[in-house]
């Protein structure tokens, strides 16, 4: 059975626990929150006894499966937590523990009673074709976390503000969904300043947002390419130098940069509704969002004349030991030009 994360916190509140759990998904803040709930299932004083933690790269399966079958200490239940269970997925098992699925298979045909087992796979994907996934999405009660929607994490981030009896205005929610690229463990982090900021009016609001936010490397692209695309070259040309400055390795950033002309211009190119471009080019549907606002504006040849500028920064970034800030301003002056004649 599939459950959100709302569904989980409000079954284990009542008691209702099942006897596996799998947890799917690479945002650290909900996996983090998950931990916690089922740790705080078995009081601390008994954690030594009925809380089993173990990393399966460095831990062989069936030991840890051992402990779940182990009945509990002085209690009524306990909870054994399989963390990195990377024999889920495609991965190679090179450098790591052997682990043979079948005991996975002989635990799921018998689980122990008294025992939470809970396997944590801090993956974007599991392995389909695998007997192991498709037994323990059938008979676990599973927790994927990597699909999260924009309208999901608005509704983590309302669920947050509202248990503290704050509000966040419209404006200043687009902002910080833009800002931190819809990364719900960066949003949870600014949340904090941002209600500290805002104790006094228990609304939080744009300027706030704008003013303590830092904004993630994506963002930092995003407003570049908007000077870019906008004329504002001077402003281009100052933001690439503070992302140098700030340690931003030059390949990496062209690349970066690059990577997202590519999506403007596939998206420029397409018709598709949003999710379906999501789809076939495998990105977030935020992603598109932005893209499809960004070239809404702008013509496939700046797009182009852009993209083809940035390839030949990278041909001569891996090619020469000319400075990268010079070749970025002598490709403004280029497209410059270029989009003028």
């Amino acid at each position: 059975m599939v459950l959100t994360f709302e569904e989980l916190q409000m079954k284990l509140s009542q008691g209702d626990f099942a006897p596996i759990y799998l947890v799917q998904g690479t945002d650290q803040y909900l996996l983090d929150q998950t931990r916690q709930l089922f740790t705080n299932l078995i009081s601390p004083d008994d954690q030594a006894l009925n809380l089993g933690q173990f990393d399966l790269t460095e831990t062989p399966l069936n030991t840890a499966l051992d402990d779940a079958r182990a009945v509990p200490f002085f209690g009524d239940f306990r909870v054994v937590i399989l963390d990195n269970a990377y024999f889920l997925t495609g991965e190679s098992s090179r450098g790591k523990v052997e682990h043979n699925p079948d005991e996975m298979l002989d635990y799921l045909g018998q689980p122990e009673p008294q025992t939470i087992l809970v396997i944590f796979a801090p993956y974007e994907k599991l392995d389909a074709r695998k007997k192991v996934v498709k037994q323990l999405k059938e008979r676990a009660e599973y927790l994927p976390f990597g699909d999260l929607t924009e309208q999901d994490i608005i509704q983590i981030i309302k669920a947050r503000i509202e248990k503290q009896a704050f509000t966040i205005s419209k404006p200043a929610m687009d902002e910080l969904l833009r800002l931190t690229n819809l990364s719900l463990t960066q949003i949870m982090s600014e949340l904090d300043k941002l209600i500290l900021y805002a104790s006094d009016s228990k609304l939080i609001e744009l300027d706030a947002v704008q003013a303590l936010v830092t904004p993630t490397l994506s963002d930092n692209i995003f407003n570049l390419i908007e000077h870019l695309l906008t004329g504002s070259l001077t402003n281009a040309v100052r933001l690439y130098h503070e992302l140098i400055l700030s340690g931003e390795e030059p390949l990496r950033l062209n690349g970066a940069i690059l990577g997202q002309f590519r999506l403007l211009i596939q998206v420029k190119a397409l018709t598709q509704s949003e999710k379906a471009i999501a789809s076939l080019l495998k990105v977030h549907p935020y992603r598109v969002k932005l893209a499809k606002k960004t070239v809404r504006n702008f013509s496939m040849r700046a797009l182009a004349q852009a993209y083809l500028g940035l390839v030949n920064i990278e041909e001569q970034l891996k090619s020469t030991q000319r400075d990268p800030e010079l070749l970025f301003e002598l490709f403004i002056m280029r497209y410059q030009h270029d989009l003028a004649g």
